[in-house]
């Protein structure tokens, strides 16, 4: 056997050497061999969506993702996609989330305490701004969405990452960006929480709280940088497949209406910087912009399917080049199986602790928590638990995080974090309302309301009205067990009422015109049943007199003592008591007046008002029956029923009709017409009913049939209706009207709620 010569040796070992050693002993082939590719997704609200068609196709063809980095919507995209979500699994989340409901902060109506849902037949604006009683300071919210929802959402999805605290440690490395609101520039977040990173990417200025990480106040990305294609350079890409849904800048006259001006000024706050990194790109880098144009806005949330089907189309388009950096089949699996995430499963709670930066009781948070050590976490339970601490109306936010995770267990934290703006509140609003016929309404509120007064929330809510209905009533609302099951209430004021006595026979104008005064207090003791009802014993007592302003009519003036027992009993399942498309309202009372409570009139009364609203599609249909009668004595006339106006047989004026009993009937149309930021209606009304001073008038042949024609809007200030009524008779009247007409009772301002 021959062997090589120690000079061949020693030649083909000088050769090989610096190979071996820029190879090195670890580096396989295909790492060696193929570029390093970056992925680069721009912001762009619902746009975004657009990321998750251009992943299919990058999946489909086998393109090995490297580095992820992404801005806003791309944030959220990208994190989902780098932490091991498949661009159908990201498509799933997308549908699955409500992201109407998720831009507001507050639950649903039908999952809010009845405190705030018996506040809302107030016609006071529900915005509000706070007051610091501390510092003496009146402040507005620093946004409008506080983003509670979103937060928890991102959260939820982000779970399997939880335990990871350096980005780079996802099954792809990812970018967050966002801007530094102080300085302007571009901070890119690599480490910390991965929902609270993409969270602070999107915060859009004034619609988005800023959220603080490492003392930097952080809101959307796409002010600094939209499209972070240096980002995922620097991070080592050698190719960079860069993403626009940016909005496209529109012409003049296309510029037409408040979303299209919206649409431009978020194109243009974005374009230069998009522009700037689009310049960074070279040699076999890729810029993938789909044909989204105008068709899905950054606002059009509702169209984000339709996006990710554009996004495919988009990438589509680019498939030759994007088919070039794709890897054969064994090569892409292999990578597929080296960047496959670890298994995930839903730690046991090991324990719950409770960070409540608040002056409420840690109670008040704890009873609301249904979270059993050593079970499993269950983040849609803890969600709807959360959301019921919020409601209590003094957090700016409810959150959690897991941490001292093992693969077993982890500590639930739960942070509430009062609001920094004030937990006080003022209120304005206006009503008002006119007809043809004569008669009109307008009355200016506003209310201060002092919040918690105590660890149990005790409230104490004073209201000023002026206009043609002036008065004054301040009331403390007080539960005194931590799940507010129970409560009392107390309140005193002066209020002012017009009464309107019309001739029904030939419906002209108002024939007298009363004003009734009434100045006292009451006392209140009740149980809510949890979010959906509320039982109540009110005893009032107020001096009153009725004064003759207009007219002439059998009855002068007189004074009279109100003294009255009422046991009342409220249901609410609404979802929304403007414009609702589900639920019932039910409202029963007894009432009871006594000489021996302090009454100069010895009667009782009691009545229901129920309400169901269904819908199907854009449309809707309100269904209600109100029924009252007074037994046992002769009511007096401030104390009689009421009917008449728009939705109470539309045609008649505004409280035409009066009488001791009352019955009513009705069926409310209305349409959605699907105008977007203010929510627009056309409906229709049929009411069948009357008034009868005894109950032996009632019968079929003297109920009085009316009905509506309508539009209506539900503006920032209260709902808003113009529309037409026909009442038997002959009688028509016009309507203007700010305010919640198909309300069965009108608590004004003498209810504690």
């Amino acid at each position: 056997m021959s062997f090589p010569s120690t000079t061949l040796v020693r030649s083909l070992a000088c050769l090989l050497l610096p190979i071996l050693i820029l190879a090195g002993p670890f580096q396989t082939a295909e790492a060696a061999e193929r570029p390093k590719i970056g992925l680069a997704l721009s912001g762009g609200g619902a746009r975004g969506a657009a990321h998750v068609g251009v992943l299919k196709l990058i999946e489909e063809l086998g393109i090995p993702i490297d580095y992820v980095a992404g801005t806003s919507m791309g944030s959220i995209v990208g994190g989902l996609y780098a932490m091991g979500l498949s661009p159908e699994e990201i498509q799933t989340t997308i549908e699955e989330i409500d992201w109407d409901g998720i831009f507001k902060d507050e639950s649903e109506r039908q999952d809010r305490r009845m405190r705030r849902k018996l506040e809302d037949r107030n016609y006071l604006v529900k915005s509000r701004p706070g007051v610091n009683e501390r510092k003496r300071e009146v402040n507005l919210v620093p946004a409008l969405i506080q983003g509670q929802k979103l937060e928890l959402a991102l959260r939820k999805y982000s779970l399997p990452a939880s335990r990871i605290e350096d980005f780079d440690d996802l099954r792809i490395p990812f970018r967050a960006v966002a801007t530094d609101v102080v300085t302007g520039e571009a901070v890119i977040l690599g480490r910390g929480d991965l929902a609270a990173s993409m969270r602070a990417s999107m915060a859009v200025p004034a619609v988005f709280a800023p959220v603080e990480i490492d003392d930097k106040l952080l809101v959307d990305g796409g002010l600094a940088m939209n499209l972070p294609v240096s980002v995922v350079r620097n991070m080592g890409a050698d190719i960079v497949i860069a993403v626009d849904v940016g909005g496209p800048r529109r012409d003049r006259e296309e510029i037409s209406n408040v979303l299209t001006m919206l649409d431009q000024i978020a194109s243009l706050v974005t374009w230069r910087n998009t522009q700037e990194e689009i310049a960074k790109l070279k040699g076999r880098d890729l810029l993938i912009t789909p044909p989204l144009g105008h068709d899905v806005l950054a606002s059009d949330f509702g169209k984000m399917v339709e996006a990710i089907a554009i996004g495919a189309r988009g990438a589509e388009g680019k498939r030759a080049e994007l088919s070039a950096l794709a890897l054969p089949p064994a090569r892409y699996a292999a990578y597929r199986e080296s960047h496959r995430p670890a298994d995930y499963r839903v730690p046991n709670v090991r324990e719950v602790r409770i960070n409540n930066d608040s002056r409420l009781s840690d109670r008040i948070l704890s009873e609301r928590l249904d979270v059993t050590p050593g079970q499993p976490l269950d983040p849609a339970g803890l969600e709807r638990q959360l959301a019921s601490i919020y409601d209590q109306d003094n957090f700016e936010s409810v959150r959690y995080h897991l941490e001292d995770q093992t693969d077993d267990e982890a500590t639930l934290v739960v942070s509430a974090k009062e609001k920094s703006w004030g937990t006080s509140s003022l209120q304005g609003g206006m009503e008002f309302s006119s007809t043809t016929g004569g008669d009109s309404r307008f009355n200016i509120g506003l209310a201060y309301t002092m919040a918690p007064l105590n660890a149990y929330n005790g409230e104490w809510r004073t209201q000023l009205q002026v206009g043609e209905e002036p008065g004054f009533f301040t009331a403390l609302y007080q539960p005194i067990d931590p799940l507010e099951q129970w409560y009392v209430g107390a309140g005193a004021g002066h209020m002012n009422e017009n009464l309107v006595v019309f001739n029904a026979n030939t419906q002209d104008k108002p024939i007298a015109e009363y004003q009734l005064s009434r100045t006292g207090g009451l006392l209140e003791f009740g149980h809510n049943f949890d979010n959906w009802g509320r039982l109540g014993l009110r005893y009032s007592r107020f001096s009153g007199s009725a004064e003759q302003r207009i007219g002439d009519t059998p009855f002068s003036n007189y004074d009279f003592e109100s003294a009255e027992m009422t046991l009342g009993f409220q249901l609410d399942t609404l979802d929304s008591l403007t414009f609702p498309r589900d639920g019932w309202y039910a409202d029963i009372n007894a009432l009871t007046s006594r000489g021996a409570l302090g009454a100069s009139h010895d009667y009782d009364q009691a009545g229901f008002s129920l309400i169901r609203a269904r819908s199907w599609g854009r449309d809707s249909l309100l269904t209600g029956l109100t029924l009252a009668g007074s037994f046992g004595g002769d009511a007096p006339p401030q104390s009689y029923y009421q009917l008449g106006g728009f939705l109470n047989l539309s045609g008649f004026n505004q409280r035409e009709l009066s009488g001791a009993n009352l019955g009513i009937a009705r069926a409310i149309y209305l349409r959605d017409l699907g105008t977007g930021l203010v929510k627009t209606y056309a409906g229709g009304s049929l009411e069948v009913g009357n008034v009868w001073d005894r109950r032996g008038d009632i019968g079929w042949d003297s109920l009085r049939v009316g009905g509506s024609l309508f539009v209506g809007a539900d503006t920032f200030i209260g709902p808003l209706y113009l529309g037409y009524g026909q009442a038997d008779g002959g009688h028509g009247a016009f309507y203007l009207f700010l305010g919640r007409p198909w309300n069965s009772q009108r608590d004004g301002m003498g209810g504690i709620n």
